[in-house]
C-alpha cells in the first residue's frame, strides 16, 4: 500500500488530536509510532530506492549448508589466503534495481521543537545489526537523545537486512551498492522525499560497517554529509578474524529466528550470544536488557559485502567538515580490546582517514565500552558527547 494522506498520531503524543508531523507519500506499509522512551514520534515503513553502481562478479557460490560456511570463513582468515583474491577476479559488473529499502524517520515528539528542527542525522547500522541498534531501549536510544537535542534521524535496515529487501547475497549485496542507498536516502532528505520534510544540514552517523560505509560516502561523495560520526572503527583490522571467528557464522536459515526462515543460503548470521558478547560486548559494563534485546533481533550479513567491503575504504581527502570518531574502550573488533594500546587509536584513524577534517574535528573514547557503545552503560554519555560535537559545530 502507497498512501499520501496524515497518518494520525500515535496516542500519548503530544501531537495526538493535531495531525501528524508527516507526509507518508512514497511509503509503503507507513506506521506511525514512538521511539523506545517517547521522546520521538517516527514514521517507518519501506521506501523504493532505485540504484545502478558498479560492483564485482564474485567467483563463488553461496554455501548451501554449515559445514560449508565454516570452511569458506576458515579458507578467507588463515595465513597466506587466496580466497578473497580469487572470489573477487571475476572482473567488473554492474548492480542495477529497484529495492525496497526500510526507514525510520523521527522527530522531538514536541510540535514547537519539532517545527525548528533543521539538521538530520543518517543513521547507519553495523553489520549483523539493523536500524533497532540506534533505538534498542528506553535509556539507551541515540534517536531519543538525538530528538531531545531538536535533531532529526533516520535510520534504516541496509540492503539484505531486517525488512528491506534481500536480492543474491553474493552478486548483488555488496559494498558499492550499500553505498549507492545511502548516498540516495541522502539525497531524499536533502530535497524533502521523506515524510514531506526537507533539512538544511545533514549528518553522516555510523557505527562499526556503518562507519565503513559512512566514510565511504565522504569519500566518494565528499558533499553528501556536513559532518559525520563514527562509532566502532579505526585504522586497524588485526583483531576483525578473531571477532569473525567468534561469531561461528552459518547460514540464517538454519538458525531457529522465525524472521530468518525464508532467506536463501548466502545470508549469514551468528550461532549464539556467546559470539555476540564476545566481539560485540564487554562484561558487567552492558545493559542486560539492551543486550537480549540484540540477540533476540540479530541480523544476518553476507559474503557479499564482506568480500568488497575493503574495496571503499580510502582516505577521505576531499571532506572538508568536522568528523567525530569514537571507540569502545575496550573495543575488541578494532582495537584488540584496548583502543589506546599501542596508541590513541581514534586519533591514529582520524588523521589517516580525515586529513582535511575541519578544526572542529574531535575524538572519545566511551569508557568500560566493548565494541558496540549504544547498549554499554556508558552509553548515554557517549550520546551526549555525540550531541555536543555537533553543537558545537553549529548542526
Amino acid at each position: 500500500m502507497n498512501a499520501s494522506t496524515l497518518l494520525p498520531s500515535p496516542a500519548g503524543s503530544p501531537f495526538a488530536g493535531c495531525g501528524s508531523p508527516f507526509n507518508t507519500h512514497g511509503f509503503s506499509h507507513p506506521v506511525i509510532g514512538l521511539s523506545a522512551g517517547g521522546e520521538s514520534i517516527c514514521l517507518s515503513g519501506g521506501v523504493t530506492v532505485s540504484i545502478n553502481t558498479p560492483g564485482i562478479k564474485l567467483l563463488y557460490e553461496p554455501p548451501q549448508d554449515d559445514s560449508a560456511v565454516t570452511e569458506s570463513v576458515i579458507e578467507l582468515l588463515q595465513a597466506s589466503s587466496g580466497f578473497a583474491a580469487g572470489a573477487i577476479a571475476g572482473g567488473p559488473s554492474v548492480i542495477a534495481g529497484d529495492y525496497n529499502i526500510f526507514v525510520k524517520l523521527c522527530l522531538p515528539n514536541d510540535p514547537k521543537k519539532s517545527a525548528e528542527v533543521k539538521t538530520v542525522q543518517l543513521l547507519t547500522h553495523g553489520a549483523t545489526l539493523d536500524h533497532t541498534y540506534w533505538d534498542i531501549a528506553p535509556g539507551f536510544s541515540y534517536v531519543d537523545e538525538a530528538s531531545a537535542a531538536g535533531y532529526a534521524t533516520l535510520s534504516y535496515d541496509q540492503l539484505g537486512v531486517g525488512k528491506s529487501d534481500h536480492p543474491d547475497p553474493i552478486q548483488v549485496v555488496q559494498a558499492t551498492a550499500q553505498v549507492a542507498v545511502t548516498h540516495e536516502l541522502v539525497g531524499r532528505l536533502r530535497n524533502g522525499k521523506l515524510g514531506g520534510h526537507s533539512f538544511e544540514k545533514v549528518a553522516g552517523v555510523g557505527h562499526s560497517a556503518g562507519s565503513t560505509l559512512t566514510q565511504g560516502i565522504t569519500t566518494q561523495y565528499p558533499k553528501d554529509f556536513d559532518a559525520v560520526i563514527l562509532t566502532g572503527t579505526t585504522a586497524n583490522a588485526a583483531s576483525v578474524p578473531l571477532s569473525m571467528a567468534a561469531f561461528n557464522l552459518i547460514n540464517a536459515n538454519t538458525d531457529p529466528a522465525p524472521q530468518f526462515k525464508d532467506l536463501p543460503a548466502g545470508f549469514l548470521t551468528q550461532q549464539s550470544s556467546a559470539g555476540i558478547q564476545f566481539a560485540f560486548y564487554r562484561y558487567p559494563n552492558f545493559d542486560e536488557n539492551a543486550f537480549r534485546q540484540q540477540v533476540a533481533n540479530k541480523q544476518t550479513n553476507t559474503l557479499g559485502v564482506l568480500l568488497t567491503l575493503g574495496g571503499i575504504v580510502a582516505p577521505s581527502t576531499e571532506f572538508t567538515g568536522p568528523v567525530d570518531l569514537i571507540n569502545g574502550q575496550h573495543d575488541l573488533v578494532f582495537c584488540g580490546g584496548d583502543c589506546l594500546v599501542p596508541t590513541d587509536l581514534n586519533k591514529e584513524a582520524l588523521s589517516l582517514f580525515y586529513p582535511a577534517a575541519s578544526k572542529g574535528s574531535q575524538t572519545y573514547i566511551a569508557e568500560g565500552a566493548g565494541h558496540c557503545i549504544a547498549p554499554h552503560k556508558s552509553g548515554p554519555d557517549s550520546f551526549k558527547h555525540m550531541i555536543q560535537f555537533l553543537q558545537a559545530n553549529d548542526l
